[in-house]
């Protein structure tokens, strides 16, 4: 259904605004409720007038975490259009149109014409299998972290005195502990995975290309879960594996490198196994000596590389085919 009204929406951590603009941007309800369940249910059953039914209204608010998942919630399980912004559009979105006065009330109108300019996409709500893979997921990435750490710190030091014996038994009982909680999270992965056959054939898809194994194609189906992108280009977008360049004229400023305005976290996730790829990847090869002939930066070489992982798993799991060698485009040039 085309949408006539768009209603933005600023989320803080005990109240939410809201603007509602018509089609022609006329301001027709502002206001504020508590940001608990009993303001969202006031706020879903209070309209300003019947013919303005909430179908024909597209929501919008930014990405803030907790504070606006239940707003979320409610609105997805009302079955209404819901776009969950980044802060950084609406940020600079403001900035174009000379926006001379930050607060809730404004920033709610301001996501609001953002909405009605741009008409960004609706997402999907998460299935609750997804949403326990999301929160497993992070969660696992959060003790690996932990881990990365104690190991760092107990990495022998020639300039350091000896540690206490007390210092050294915990560091050991620390590290055997985030391998135990680090296994059971894997298992656990694994398990909700398996007991979905959506999931479980979207993460052998994932597994299919070279690189990718079972804990990579969890991190990725923990992020594109209820996010439908319209083409491998849009998704490298989202991840920010998109090329930088800062040219004006004949000048160019610096070197071309990844713009980095994305997803930190996809990014991370294709890290490793972009270096598996390039070594073990055989259909990448030819494409590979191309950018090592042109004397281009190994994280260069990565970067693009990622990116080729990006696209490869956009295209199987799109197509719900498993990783085809023969089908893999690899251009003359960048």
């Amino acid at each position: 259904m085309k949408k006539r009204y768009f209603m933005g929406i600023d989320v803080a951590k005990a109240t939410f605004d809201f603007c509602l603009l018509s089609s022609t941007e006329s301001c027709l309800w502002r206001g504020q409720f508590s940001n608990d369940a009993h303001g969202i249910a006031r706020f879903l059953a209070q309209w300003p007038a019947p013919r303005r039914k909430p179908a024909q209204i597209h929501f919008a608010l930014e990405a803030t975490g907790v504070y606006g998942k239940a707003l979320v919630a409610a609105l997805h399980q009302a079955g209404l259009a819901v776009s969950v912004l980044n802060p950084a559009q609406v940020k600079y979105f403001a900035f174009s149109v000379l926006r001379r006065t930050k607060n809730d009330t404004v920033d709610a109108e301001i996501i609001a014409r953002f909405c009605r300019e741009r008409k960004p996409l609706a997402t999907r709500p998460l299935r609750p299998i997804e949403e326990q893979l999301k929160v497993l997921v992070h969660e696992r990435e959060s003790r690996v972290g932990e881990q990365t750490r104690e190991r760092n710190r107990a990495k022998k030091d020639p300039f350091q005195i000896a540690l206490p014996t007390l210092i050294s038994r915990q560091r050991r009982q620390r590290l055997q502990q985030l391998d135990k909680e680090i296994a059971q999270l894997d298992a656990a992965i694994d398990s909700l995975i398996a007991s979905d056959e959506s999931l479980s054939n979207q993460s052998q898809l994932l597994c299919s290309i070279p690189g990718i194994a079972a804990v990579t194609a969890a991190k990725l189906l923990s992020e594109l879960a209820g996010k439908e992108f319209q083409s491998a280009r849009q998704l490298a977008a989202y991840a920010g594996l998109t090329p930088a360049e800062f040219r004006s004229g004949y000048f160019l400023y610096g070197k071309t490198h990844l713009s980095k305005i994305g997803n930190a976290f996809l990014r991370k996730a294709l890290y490793l196994p972009a270096a598996v790829a390039r070594r073990w990847c055989k259909p990448l090869k030819p494409w590979i000596a191309i950018l090592e002939s042109r004397k281009l930066h190994h994280l260069a070489i990565r970067g693009a590389i990622m990116r080729k992982l990006l696209h490869i798993a956009f295209g199987v799991l799109k197509h719900q085919k498993p990783f085809n060698p023969l089908l893999v485009f690899i251009p003359k040039t960048l």
